[in-house]
């Protein structure tokens, strides 16, 4: 090869790099970054003297007067220790059925999507906190089992403590975009919502499709959500995976359409395919929905219907007169159950509406009278993963006091009415006044405080909650929120909970809120 040729493929392969580079310069400079998020302060104060969860045993009674004699020899324990806690000028361990704290927290969120073209976008959403003041900070783990990989909400906060991770992902997919025909891929981690969260409301790694037929005015679409994968346990250590295909998948399809300019439906269908045994249930179960938003002038409403069916299989323990487990049982259970959704809105003008809620689903809260989930028969209703909030207590997830929330919501039925004042354009004052009823009694012959052999009996009214919120826009981007709530609770939440204490559950917080 001569000199000349040399030269010139080594300058050729001198310049298709940097050509290269060259291209992929002005193709980064063509990258679009949008984000998004905020910033949130919070006070709150919460009071209470009611349970919020059981704490005597949910299993039938074999012997109640052993089960007393046991349990007044740990009282009786429990407060001999306290004395001499006491005696060696130590503080008491021993404190009031009854509670009024009152904490700070903030909490930051960032979603940042980029794109290079029309066809493709990715999207990251992160979340700092909730940090509560003075929380504790993460450390290296120590004899008292302080567990390092707990990140996310609630890490941080304290004086010298505060952790330098406390970072969670709740965003991470991308999206492949066709305009021209209407096609949208979301593949990774991102937010799958039903009709109002009624049946779904959750993030989690999936792929979903979306295709919209505009001429139809109608648009399909469906997905699946990998819910749980335990295919990599090594429960025998022999360094081979002994639990293939042990997950949890969601499956689901909608239909929306509008072919009237006031009428919008939707009908959909969800299913869980559950092979994961490790909480000793599998489960096939589907949700099959039909919502229908009717919009008009001066009032609005909605109705929502849901029917629940499928099996789940259980793993029962059977045990002796002693509560000793003889053997175990795996226990098919059909499910035939169902959630009624209605709301009604009248707009009395644009500064001033009223509305109507009624939300319930059918069979029994709570254990039957064998202890096992009275859901899982008398037509009772199972739970998918959902999301929503009707009042600020007793139905509830945004922080505070939670009686229940959607996961919960399984033979409850929750009627309300509110009021929206808008007041000097930038407040807004809400009403509301609720009532919480179960929809078959909770079972009482599992009980051993709030029982039949003490005076009690079972009925389904669970109390009645009052709700005053305000909502302050100050800009356009920040907002100072005030919400607040007082519940008042009736014979079926004392049976439910088994406790004979307390009448009244009371919340409320302000939060300084700006987005960007």
């Amino acid at each position: 090869m001569s000199l000349r040729n040399l030269f010139f493929f080594s300058l050729v392969f001198l310049l298709i790099p940097s050509g290269l580079l060259i291209a992929q310069e002005e193709e980064s400079q063509r990258t679009f970054m949008n984000f998004n998020g905020s910033f949130r302060v919070r006070a709150t104060n919460v009071g209470r003297d009611v349970l919020l969860e059981r704490k005597t045993p949910v299993t039938p009674i074999n012997n109640l007067e052993k089960e007393n004699t046991e349990r007044q020899q740990a009282e009786q324990q429990t407060i001999q220790s306290d004395l001499e806690r006491r005696q060696q000028g130590l503080p008491s361990q021993i404190t009031r059925r009854k509670e009024d704290v009152s904490y700070y927290d903030s909490r930051f969120l960032y979603n940042m999507s980029f794109s290079a073209n029309k066809y493709v976008e990715g999207v990251w959403g992160m979340q700092v906190g909730d940090i509560p003041f003075g929380g504790k900070g993460l450390r290296a783990t120590g004899p008292d089992g302080f567990d390092p990989g707990l990140v996310g909400p609630g890490s941080g906060g304290e004086r010298g403590r505060t952790a330098a991770v406390n970072v969670q992902t709740n965003f991470l997919y991308l999206n492949f975009r066709i305009p021209e025909s209407g096609l949208f891929i979301k593949v990774g981690q991102q937010l799958f919502s039903s009709a109002q969260g009624r049946v779904l409301f959750s993030t989690g790694t999936g792929v979903s499709i979306l295709k919209n037929f505009q001429f139809l005015r109608l648009s399909l679409e469906g997905g699946i959500l990998r819910a749980r994968d335990q295919s990599f346990m090594d429960v025998d250590k022999n360094g081979f995976a002994d639990k293939n295909y042990q997950s949890s998948n969601i499956y689901y399809n909608r239909l929306k359409f509008e072919y009237f300019r006031n009428i919008r439906n939707e009908v959909y269908a969800y299913f869980l395919d559950d092979n994961d045994k490790s909480d000793n249930e599998t489960a096939r179960l589907a949700w099959y929905g039909l919502h229908n938003e009717f919009n008009f002038q001066k009032f609005s409403f909605i109705v929502h219907g849901i029917l629940n069916t499928g099996t789940v299989k259980k793993l029962r323990a059977v045990t002796d007169s002693n509560d000793v487990t003889i053997y175990n049982t795996t226990q098919r259970n059909f499910i035939k159950g169902g959630m009624y959704d209605f709301q009604f809105t009248y707009r009395w003008s644009e500064s001033l509406n009223f509305n109507l809620i009624a939300l319930g689903t059918t069979g029994r809260p709570g254990y039957d009278e064998k202890g096992h989930e009275a859901n899982l028969k008398g037509n009772g209703y199972r739970t998918l993963a959902p999301g929503f909030s009707i009042s600020n207590i007793a139905t509830d997830f945004t922080g505070g006091y939670a009686l229940f929330n959607g996961s919960s919501f399984s033979g409850l039925n929750e009627y309300g009415f509110y009021s929206n004042i808008i007041a000097f354009e930038p407040y807004q004052f809400t009403l509301g006044y609720y009532q919480l009823w179960a929809t078959k009694s909770p079972e009482i012959r599992i009980n051993r405080e709030f029982s039949e052999l003490n005076g009690y009996r079972t009925s389904t009214y669970m109390g009645m909650e009052y709700n005053f919120n305000i909502r302050y826009n100050v800009t356009s981007d920040f907002q100072i929120i005030f919400r607040s709530g007082y519940f008042v609770a009736g014979d079926a939440l004392f049976v439910l909970l088994d406790s004979k204490y307390g009448r009244v559950l009371r919340e409320a917080f302000i939060v300084f809120e700006h987005r960007f």
